[in-house]
């Protein structure tokens, strides 16, 4: 608990979230069966959330990871992270808790999101401490937004804040609660035990014929074949309909040349010195200035900002928000420090320095042709799987059941079985080859029925036919001897172990120590219990018991290497408290924060059931590139 504590508070929302188109859509577009046609990617409660607005969200996600880690982050990185799910469930907490602002009657007007605006520290100079727009238009760039669409996320933001903080604003955790707590991550208790084993617990007893059969008759859910089912199944894989129709050179070809721009260049970046001046005069009198050697952090200066607050590092001409500004920044032939302007743009009149230039970059068909040829058969074999099925359920229509349906349709049934529902034939065998969705949806049917076509994780399909259900039945006793003489005699050594442990047991019930009532199994040892900390010797459960029970109790479990342990607490010491002097009203406010957290989590995981979530897996995977997850 004191650890939870010490890692402070999760964040639970994010202001801005993430997204990546997939290469071939244009060529091979979204998954398209009818019976999928109809329904949004996302609902939340009465909010269906377009498709555009979570591949946006997913773009940002993805682009803010590249530059986390310059630029090494892959779509494989993302899927083996669940971007795609994290980006999910910030859009999905996010329309909870706006729809349970609006529904609260909670509002925030223009007047306070300029006021939040203009008062956020994040957007005033450093130099002059007033709000720069400046500055705004800086920090909009970099996230690819304009002054509405901004001011719509901060006015979002609010009103969630509104609705947060009112669980948020707890008082700090009670002294007493703190104490205790403190108290008790610090106890330790000196404990002694003995692991009483089979060995210990007197001679063993052979079983006679008449005690196997008893035991049996007596434990025959022990002895049961479990069910097995024999079943005709059609799987569809993108991979199988791929091996033999390699692509022509030149689509993949039309597939990089339509995606060049967007993937494989990288466009060229200035780092640029910036500063916008009210007065036409002032920003020329600053131009002339600097042609003529002066630095342009003087400049920025006595325009009442800092070279830092000036610099736009490494951007592209589309980071920036002011047009004309951009035109003229980026201009050909200017190399580094060339002096731009003055512009006349949106906020005012720009001079701009070019501080550095980064040539634009092209991978070649060459470099990225295994790529685009991967994901071009990932998309081809999954049309062609799409193509198959509408053909499997059009024979099906006609009445033909699956496996006269797959024959007409030109696709193979296999049969399996009989098989349990752990994939093991009768005697053991693992039936290879088949996918556990599919032996799942087998053993959910009822015998004869047949299923609807179901996605596999690899973005095929398949359905499945219920030929014949073998129910559950007894073991012939013959089959099974020597597996009932082998649990004869293990439940034969726990009862002995269990004697024994219940013999000494009653002893320390009556008040003998552990070491008296157990002199004739074995010595008793002793070993220091600590808080959070495992012991070699006892248990992480019997260790909770021991902490759990009073002074000079003895309590038992079971030994990590069998038999069973009996442990007897002799002393319970509790250590320096772990805070320093002055630390503990900082430690109230944190265990404060973290059960205002615990509210949080429930009160928003009410809301979850409140406002019914629903997600097409199918067609989310789609936008994220990824398989359903």
């Amino acid at each position: 608990m004191l650890k939870q504590v010490r890692s402070g508070m999760k964040n639970i929302i994010a202001i801005f979230g993430a997204v990546l188109l997939v290469l071939s859509f244009a060529l091979w577009g979204v998954p398209g069966l009818s019976n999928f046609a109809q329904r949004p990617t996302l609902k939340v409660g009465s909010e269906a959330l377009s498709t555009s607005m979570l591949q946006s969200e997913y773009s940002r996600a993805m682009r803010m990871k590249r530059e986390e880690r310059e630029g090494k982050y892959t779509p494989d990185d993302a899927r083996a992270e669940g971007l795609g799910e994290q980006v999910l469930q910030q859009v999905t907490t996010r329309s909870i808790l706006e729809q349970e602002a609006r529904k609260l009657g909670l509002v925030m007007t223009d007047d306070m999101v300029k006021e939040y605006i203009e008062t956020n520290e994040n957007f005033k100079n450093p130099t002059t401490g007033k709000f720069d727009p400046q500055r705004l238009a800086q920090i909009l760039q970099a996230n690819e937004l304009n002054q509405t669409s901004f001011e719509t996320l901060i006015r979002n933001q609010l009103l969630r804040d509104q609705l947060i903080s009112s669980l948020m604003s707890g008082p700090p955790a009670p002294e007493s609660f703190a104490r205790t707590l403190l108290l008790r991550e610090s106890e330790a208790r000196r404990v002694g035990y003995l692991t009483v084993t089979a060995d210990m617990s007197g001679p063993a007893k052979e079983p006679a014929a008449e005690d196997l059969r008893k035991y049996y008759e007596a434990n025959l859910k022990d002895f049961t074949a479990p069910e097995y089912r024999t079943f005709n199944a059609v799987i569809l894989r993108p991979a199988d309909f791929v091996k033999d129709a390699p692509p022509a050179e030149e689509d993949l070809i039309k597939i990089y040349e339509a995606n060049k721009a967007r993937l494989y260049e990288t466009p060229e970046k200035r780092t640029l010195y910036q500063t916008t001046f009210g007065d036409e005069a002032k920003a020329r009198a600053a131009a002339d200035a600097l042609r003529q050697g002066k630095p342009f952090e003087a400049v920025a200066v006595e325009n009442g900002s800092t070279l830092a607050a000036s610099t736009l590092t490494e951007i592209s001409r589309k980071d920036m928000l002011d047009p004309a500004v951009a035109d003229a920044a980026f201009a050909e032939g200017l190399t580094e420090g060339a002096i731009v302007g003055p512009v006349k743009g949106l906020f005012g009149h720009a001079v701009i320095q070019i501080a550095g230039v980064i040539a634009p970059t092209v991978k070649s068909f060459e470099e990225v042709r295994p790529e685009i040829l991967a994901d071009f058969e990932k998309q081809a074999g999954r049309k062609k799987v799409r193509d198959a099925v509408e053909a499997l359920q059009a024979e099906r229509d006609t009445g033909a059941v699956l496996v006269d349906a797959a024959k007409k349709a030109g696709v193979a049934a296999r049969q399996f079985g009989p098989v349990d529902s752990f994939s093991f034939a009768p005697g053991g065998a693992i039936v290879a080859d088949l996918p556990g969705e599919v032996l799942k949806e087998a053993f959910a049917l009822a015998e004869g029925d047949e299923s609807e076509p179901q996605l596999l994780s690899d973005g095929g399909y398949f359905l499945v036919h219920v030929e014949s259900v073998r129910p559950p039945a007894a073991m012939p006793y013959d089959q099974v001897a020597d597996e009932v003489a082998q649990k004869w005699r293990a439940q034969e050594q726990r009862g002995r172990v269990a004697a024994a442990v219940k013999k000494v047991t009653e002893a320390t019930a009556a008040g003998a120590k552990l070491a008296d009532a157990a002199a004739g199994l074995g010595p008793v040892l002793e070993t220091t219990l600590r808080r959070g900390r495992p012991d070699p010797f006892i248990s992480p459960d019997l260790s909770e018991k021991a902490f759990a029970a009073p002074l000079n109790a003895v309590v038992v479990g079971e030994s990590p290497g069998g038999g069973q342990t009996l442990v007897e607490v002799r002393e319970i010491d509790f250590g320096r408290n772990p805070l320093g002097p002055g630390q503990e009203a900082g430690f109230r406010e944190i265990l404060g924060s973290q059960l205002n957290q615990e509210y949080l989590e429930a009160y928003l995981n009410g809301l979850r059931e409140d406002y019914a979530v629903k997600v097409d897996r199918e067609r989310l995977a789609a936008i994220f590139n990824e398989q359903p997850q």
